[in-house]
């Protein structure tokens, strides 16, 4: 953000951040050399369809023509031997004619069913082969494609809002081409890989799991697929910006004859279209802007051109200054700029929440990947374009706003206005947190504290930041070196003192200049009372949702006390059957081995039983007991205090557990040393308190009621530290 805020707040929309760095090396990986690694899997697999369909056509040919031959055998001599086998190899058997005939049957049944599902995995592979071709083309397509619209979007404005124009229409079909056609090669692929492990008459169970494992895959894939080219419907619905919420007063002539006589003139001089509205507030930074306006404390809807300008600023600058930077604004109006970014916001905002839903149905798969990459790249080949134009009009405005004030008064104002804006966020952020303790107007005070504690050192705020070529905006020091004039030659003029004996800039613009101010500094006050009466609400609310009295919960023993005895009778049932029906169920009629696996499952049943018995006889004792302030456990040898948790989560999966992140200043408890389940990690500052599950509650019910001990707490103690005003 520039010191002017010349970026117009509200045009452009919140940028996202890719999952990765999209590198040249994983382009080329997603979109190129993966999709002809499909393509070759396959021609692969269409090579070994075409020959497994070939070999089958002739075993089933082979093996009619000899069960035809069988059944002639059988018909005139039905005791002939009949040889399965080579000689040369192991395992030859005879079996008469009869017989004979009956397992040739079965083979040419077996052999029928391969054929069959031959016939069905013969086409598979062309959708593989298809889809690889469509993702490589697609993507070859959308590389281009963004390359081409970001070396064209370089050349001028008007060609980068053309060339986005024209990408935002055609990246939505090619995105969905290319996840299309990935998806297409993937599914076919597991496949056709999965019902090769078919057998329909003998399948194993390894085989089984992996036919599932790849109808599964199969499945994800195209239900991501689904998923993905939903979203992409997104990129065809422009994003049409909210009103910016501004808090601050419209002036009209009457209210500031002198600024709207001067903003007359500048205009006059610029050759810019006038603004409708002039809104001064309280917040840094100047800007104009031609997109909606919501006003506060009024909540009011403003259209049209609107300038901006910080009260707090005004006082502090001279009328050289105030000229530069309302000149550089009216250039941007002259320019055209906020219409630009009118014009451009709703295209490039589209396109950010079409990756946005692409990159979350991407979210456990792999066949969107590509088109997340592409979608990706393509914006960013924008952004340097986008950054180098905003960076372009940023010196242009410079310039033109130097024009009207001369290039020493842009400079100082560039540098200025740096210095000012710590100190007014400082009294901001004081009268915020304290709004009954400001004694004068909040413009009044920032110009007290400046006098009274001058302005930072204006040499390390120019050096803040490195020029880089991304950057929206230049760096101050660039700024003012693009204007011709020297940091040394202005430094001591940007960082002079407010005369209080002088009449300020704003008090000959404005017909009662005090008056604004203080009106300014009542609807600040006014909302910071507002924001913590609610907090304060919130938090009394807070903890009266935790009752004084103690809450118990405890371990839910009765699920496990109920297997446990199941379990006991079954082991006494197996024990009774080893030795009264040992021999039936296959038992040896040896005795001993009677007694030996009878004692066994009897001894399992007795740990059973007794475990049972241990976890009813803790049926009452609690499991946690919270209070307003602690939560304490038998399990650990010392109460944790709510405000030493910096975090908690509740697990449900294979074990129930209670974890707690302690605060590093905290003082962790120790554990007993039979709380089996529960661990005090101290280098990880983490407390796992381990339980069978809770009574009467569930998982989330549990979690909300922790929760609501944790948040009273904090709540209870931000309230007694008196952090909140009251009301």
């Amino acid at each position: 953000m520039s010191l002017f805020r010349l970026f117009k707040r509200g045009a452009a929309p919140q940028r996202l951040q890719a999952p990765a760095p999209v590198t040249g090396l994983n382009l080329i990986l997603w979109l190129l050399i993966l999709p002809l690694a499909l393509f070759g899997v396959g021609l692969w697999e269409e090579q070994r369809a075409a020959d497994s369909l070939t070999r089958d056509q002739q075993d089933i040919v082979s093996l009619h023509q000899n069960l035809d031959r069988l059944k002639q055998l059988a018909a005139s001599d039905p005791s002939a031997m009949v040889t399965f086998g080579h000689s040369d190899q192991d395992g030859v058997s005879s079996f008469s004619a009869l017989v004979a005939e009956g397992r040739l049957e079965g083979a040419v049944s077996e052999t029928q069913n391969s054929l069959n599902m031959s016939y069905i995995r013969r086409p598979i592979p062309w959708f593989t082969i298809g889809g690889a071709a469509l993702a490589f083309l697609s993507g070859g397509l959308g590389l281009l494609a963004a390359k081409a619209a970001g070396f064209r979007a370089r050349k001028s404005r008007q060609q980068l809002v053309r060339s986005f124009r024209r990408l935002r229409l055609l990246l939505p079909f090619v995105l969905a081409l290319l996840v299309i056609g990935f998806s297409l090669g993937v599914i076919g692929a597991l496949l056709f890989e999965a019902l090769g492990l078919v057998v329909w008459d003998e399948i194993s169970s390894g085989s089984a799991k992996l036919f599932m494992a790849g109808l599964a895959l199969a499945g994800i894939s195209l239900y991501s697929a689904f998923m993905g080219i939903r979203g992409l419907r997104h990129v065809f619905a422009l994003f049409t910006p909210e009103p910016l919420d501004i808090s601050g007063r419209v002036v009209d002539a009457a209210a500031a004859p002198g600024l709207w006589q001067f903003v007359r003139d500048l205009a006059a001089r610029q050759q810019a279209l006038l603004p409708d509205t002039i809104i001064v507030g309280l917040d840094d930074g100047f800007f104009v802007t031609e997109g909606g306006v919501r006003l506060w404390p009024e909540d009011r809807l403003i259209s049209g051109r609107t300038l901006y300008l910080p009260a707090p600023y005004l006082e502090l600058l001279d009328m050289a200054e105030i000229s530069a930077i309302v000149g550089h604004e009216f250039a941007h109006f002259a320019g055209e700029d906020t219409v630009y970014s009118q014009r451009f916001s709703p295209i490039y905002a589209s396109l950010w929440r079409a990756l946005a839903a692409l990159r979350q149905a991407e979210s456990g798969t792999f066949v969107l990947r590509p088109a997340v990459q592409l979608g990706y790249h393509a914006i960013e080949n924008f952004n340097f374009a986008v950054a180098h134009w905003s960076r372009v009009r940023e010196l242009d405005a410079d310039r033109n706003g130097s024009v009207v004030s001369g290039p020493a008064g842009a400079a100082s104002a560039l540098i200025r206005t740096g210095l000012i804006g710590p100190a007014v966020r400082h009294v901001l952020d004081g009268a915020f947190k304290a709004p009954g303790e400001v004694q004068r107007d909040l413009v009044t005070e920032v110009a007290v504290l400046v006098g009274e504690q001058g302005f930072i050192d204006p040499l390390q705020h120019l050096e803040e930041r490195q020029p880089h070529p991304t950057d929206s905006h230049p760096p101050t020091a660039q700024r003012v070196a693009a204007l011709g004039i020297s940091v040394d030659s202005i430094i001591e003029h940007a960082k002079r003192p407010p005369d209080i004996q002088l009449a300020t800039a704003p008090q000959r613009l404005f017909a009662d200049w005090a008056g604004l101010c203080q009106g300014l500094t009542a609807d600040f006050l006014a909302n910071a009372s507002k924001h913590h009466a609610r907090r304060r609400e919130a938090l009394e609310t807070a903890v009266s949702a935790v009752s004084m009295e103690a809450t118990t919960v405890y371990d839910n023993v009765w699920p496990i006390i109920g297997t446990m005895i199941f379990v006991a009778v079954i082991m006494a049932g197996f024990t009774v059957a080893v030795f009264v029906y040992g021999g039936q169920i296959g038992f040896s009629p040896d005795d001993l081995a009677h007694q030996i696996v009878a004692g066994v499952a009897g001894l399992g049943g007795v740990c059973a039983l007794l475990y049972a018995a241990i976890l009813y006889g803790r049926r009452n004792t609690p499991l946690m007991v919270l209070t307003p302030d602690t939560l304490i456990t038998p399990r650990l040898t010392s109460p944790v205090a709510w405000d030493d948790i910096a975090d908690f989560g509740i697990y449900a999966n294979q074990r129930f557990a209670l974890r707690l992140l302690m605060r590093r200043e905290a003082t962790l408890p120790g554990r007993r040393w039979y709380a089996l389940y529960t661990k005090v990690d101290r280098g990880q500052r983490m407390v796992t308190i381990g339980a069978l599950g809770i009574r009467g509650m569930k998982a989330k019910a549990f979690a909300e009621l922790v929760g609501r001990y944790h948040y009273a707490a904090y709540a209870r103690r931000e309230l007694a530290a008196g952090r909140t005003p009251a009301a």
